[in-house]
């Protein structure tokens, strides 16, 4: 378990590249529409799991609850059947997180408007 702790972002990172770079070769290599199904479930898993590890280094309530509920779609989107508005609302979990952070001010530009 020591292993795991002091070396999850580098697996994290090695995920990442694997994935990428299996995206990018299935645009030269014609894998099947399973093994590119699996490659698209297990990108969007990862991001799902960014997206909750990214709601316990805010300290806002607003950013957490926006990035964990996104982050749980994200990861659930995956396994839903489909329906219309599926990928609609999985880009907008995607995006909606960083429009928020640009949005909500610090808590130290408030401190200093007031002086």
């Amino acid at each position: 378990m020591d292993f795991f702790k002091k070396h999850i972002i580098t697996i994290y990172r090695v995920a990442l590249f694997l994935v990428l770079a299996a995206i990018v070769l299935g645009y030269f290599i014609d894998f099947g529409d399973e093994i590119d199904a699996l490659i698209r479930t297990i990108m969007f898993c990862l991001i799902g799991i960014a997206y909750l590890t990214f709601a316990w280094a805010f300290d806002k309530p607003a950013l957490k609850l926006t990035f964990l509920s996104c982050g749980i779609y994200v990861i659930i989107m995956n396994f839903l059947p489909d329906f219309e508005i599926k990928s609609i609302i999985g880009i907008i979990c995607i995006v909606i997180p960083f429009i928020l952070i640009r949005i909500l001010p610090d808590e130290e530009d408030k401190e200093d408007s007031l002086i």
